[in-house]
């Protein structure tokens, strides 16, 4: 079944491919970790909170595990970390994690790894397209023949977007032009015209979108049209998503769009007790995790694991949920 999702990921393979950085994971046992450590995001942007928020939750817990943040430009950043044993867990998109299990993007000279394991399923990612409010761009493939900036090198953003962008038929460089912005410095370029658009996946609101607001008159972009619905059918890592009026102050209508799973991952290696003190910590504060950002308000502590549908689920996970009787195995279509 992984297979129908090749073509698109293959599609990344564009992106530059990151250094070979080998290393084991974690070693699994029976004792807990003795500080669980998180790749996260960027000090200040949303998978820093939610990462933060996680931590708080697991130290809270019943096993009271220390938890810690590891600073980074995002999902590839955050796999490489984990496939190179210097964090345990990893928040990452949906499909970058499947680029890293299949090996593609810039996951090529690494290799497929299929140890990757999810924990927890926390809410989509839509992707939004940022314009300045004066740009003649109305939608996605108005995008042809500007200048964009798909997101941090090497980040799941990126990889996201160079798919979509090859899925138009597009060339990078003839029918598209990429301009590398260094990570803060996006809402200057876009204001000062030195690019067309830009591009943010993040849960709703993002503070990069509000930080580009701040700097000049914006819009959102609807990210919809023949190419984008046929991405969709046929890769299920990406969804339809819609992003609300008045998600921002200035947001007058609903933006169609894209969106991705937000994956909490780890490796088959890491150890069934962080695993379990991790799934235990963040269902035991549910609530106040959900209060740390409007998008994770619809979480539950059944769809932590159900809303999974890229990578295995790590066994320690599942057995901590179906003992406490927040899931069945049925539900999960898992073998009794």
């Amino acid at each position: 079944m992984m297979l129908r999702y090749v073509p698109f990921l293959a599609l990344a393979s564009l992106v530059s491919a990151c250094a070979d950085m080998p290393g084991a994971g974690p070693v699994t046992g029976n004792a807990p970790a003795a500080v669980v450590t998180i790749g996260a995001g960027v000090p200040g942007g949303t998978y820093d909170r939610i990462g933060s928020a996680i931590c708080e939750a697991v130290a809270a817990g019943p096993a009271a595990l220390p938890c810690t943040l590891v600073a980074s430009e995002g999902s590839v950043e955050n796999l490489l970390a984990l496939q190179r044993g210097s964090a345990g867990f990893a928040l990452t998109q949906a499909d970058t994690a499947l680029a890293a299990q299949l090996g593609v993007g810039p996951f090529k000279d690494k290799g497929p790894d299929r140890s990757l394991r999810s924990v927890l399923a926390l809410g989509v990612e839509p992707l939004t397209v940022v314009v300045r409010a004066d740009s003649a761009i109305a939608g996605f493939a108005d995008l042809k023949g500007k200048r964009i900036d798909p997101g941090v090198e090497g980040s799941g953003t990126e990889l996201t977007m160079r798919g979509l962008m090859l899925s138009h038929g597009w060339t990078v460089g003839r029918d598209v032009r990429v301009a590398a912005i260094p990570s803060g410095t996006h809402a200057d370029a876009l204001c000062q015209s030195r690019i067309d658009a830009v591009a943010f996946i993040g849960a709703q609101p993002n503070p990069a979108v509000e930080a580009a607001a701040s700097a000049c008159p914006v819009r959102l972009l609807s990210a919809a049209g023949p190419v984008i619905n046929a991405v969709v059918v046929g890769y299920p890592t990406i969804d339809r998503e819609t992003i609300p009026a008045g998600t921002y102050p200035w947001q007058t209508e609903a933006v169609q769009t894209v969106g991705l799973q937000m994956l909490l991952a780890t490796t088959e290696r890491q150890g069934d007790a962080t695993v379990a003190a991790v799934s235990e910590g963040l269902r035991a504060n549910i609530d106040r995790f959900k209060r740390t950002h409007p998008s994770l308000r619809r979480i539950t502590a059944k769809s932590l694991l159900v809303d999974n549908d890229v990578l295995p689920l790590h066994d320690a996970a599942v057995r901590s949920a179906t003992a406490a009787g927040v899931v069945t195995r049925d539900e999960l279509f898992l073998p009794k």
